[in-house]
């Protein structure tokens, strides 16, 4: 009898348990439309590039985005720092002036800090910057 009892109770705490897990929240994530982004060619007296990379928080609770690390003087992003609600898309502007990159071929890395559970995202940027001369 006692172990009828014994394993109606551990029954009852693992169902218990295995709802109020479901119910918790996973956290926010991020998905980029773009992980790599190829400006082709370039000239270094060319206008400033503008990309508008679009994400989406995939996750089930609000997305904040917190910074954005660029590798280069060069490149700027400029990004909204209001949550994102779960299932709603947010935008990174980010800037390249060719006037200030090295010539050759140009390969930076965009470091995306967020609230997100999958942690930093990286964005390449890729180029090849020719002399304006």
């Amino acid at each position: 009898m006692r172990r009828g009892v014994f394993f109606f109770v551990t029954l009852i705490a693992l169902f218990g348990a295995a709802v109020a897990s479901a119910q918790q929240p996973k956290g926010a994530d991020i998905e980029l439309s773009e992980s790599v982004l190829d400006l082709g060619t370039l000239s270094q007296d060319d206008d400033k590039q503008y990309i508008r990379l679009s994400f989406v928080n995939s996750g089930d609770v609000p997305l904040v985005i917190t910074e954005v690390r660029t590798s280069c003087s060069c490149t700027t992003v400029k990004h909204d720092r209001k949550p994102i609600p779960p299932g709603e898309q947010g935008v990174l502007n980010i800037t390249v002036d060719p006037s200030k990159a090295p010539e050759g071929n140009f390969y930076r890395v965009l470091q995306v800090y967020s609230t997100a559970v999958s942690g930093v995202k990286n964005i390449t940027l890729k180029a090849k910057i020719e002399n304006g001369d």
